[in-house]
């Protein structure tokens, strides 16, 4: 009986740190499944490899299906408040000399803290960014796995997050810039044929556009026509760096799910709408 408990307390343990990353001799990643390397790659199937189960198989791609079995994981919300704690303490978390402290992605601003505890009480300055707005979410989705998910959760000034509301992204360019955020010169908020909008950063536009991808396809959401192409410009002029891998790394290690068009930017020219 304490051979089986003991097996059986192994392979749980190795389900829970199952990694999305493991790699196969060929250089393709496990986690996508044989048919993502051999089918044509549409929406409908990154949703399956993104949303369904991945049963492990040693030396081989994931088996990925609706149903799961003890060998498998498939992708785990960590909830809102251990998506805070991670943004603040483990992705975006840098130190100097004055202390710990984060960088917001839309003004460049530093915001200091102590420790995790302190996060939760630092809304007025600092929010966590749903760059896919949460009025805008699939309702026919868990809302909680949607405000969780990491792949689209950014750290802003809580001005800047206000004011960006629910607004579409678009480029600004030369016209008159309506943010009115105090020291937030980065990024820019005005109107485009007759709506507002948004834009983000140069250096986090390129985020931007593959959080936004991989969103409407984890969730069956549609993105504009109009924004999309902007997201099209902003990824090719933007591409995925360093420390885009390393955050969507982590990610990936919490939540058991991966933005394919940060491991694979060029599927991008492959989906014609998304």
């Amino acid at each position: 009986m304490f051979k089986i408990l003991f097996s059986l307390g192994l392979l749980l343990s190795f389900v829970s740190v199952a990694q999305t990353n493991r790699q196969l001799s060929n250089g393709q990643l496990a986690y996508y499944g044989q048919d993502f390397y051999s089918k044509k790659i549409t929406k409908e199937l990154l949703q399956k490899v993104l949303s369904e189960c991945h049963t492990i198989v040693n030396n081989k791609h994931d088996q990925i299906s609706e149903n799961c079995s003890s060998n498998s994981y498939r992708h785990t919300s960590v909830g809102y408040d251990s998506a805070r704690k991670i943004l603040f303490g483990e992705i975006y978390v840098l130190k100097d000399r004055k202390g710990t402290f984060v960088e917001d992605v839309y003004c460049h601003k530093k915001f200091y803290f102590s420790s995790l505890n302190d996060v939760s009480n630092m809304h007025t300055k600092v929010n966590i960014e749903h760059t896919w707005p949460q009025s805008r979410f699939n309702r026919t989705y868990d809302k909680n796995t949607q405000k969780s998910d990491m792949h689209h959760l950014y750290l802003t000034d809580s001005m800047a997050n206000n004011r960006r509301g629910n607004h579409e992204f678009g480029e600004a360019g030369n016209r008159h810039d309506e943010l009115n955020v105090e020291n937030c010169d980065d990024s820019q908020m005005t109107h485009i044929n007759g709506d507002l909008k948004f834009t983000p950063p140069v250096g986090h536009r390129g985020n931007v556009a593959r959080s936004l991808f991989y969103f409407a396809t984890r969730y069956d959401l549609q993105i504009a026509r109009n924004e999309e192409a902007i997201l099209r410009q902003w990824h090719k002029a933007e591409p995925v760096d360093a420390e885009e891998r390393a955050t969507h790394e982590i990610v990936a290690k919490h939540q058991k799910v991966r933005n394919p068009f940060v491991d694979y930017p060029e599927l991008v020219d492959t989906i014609t709408d998304f």
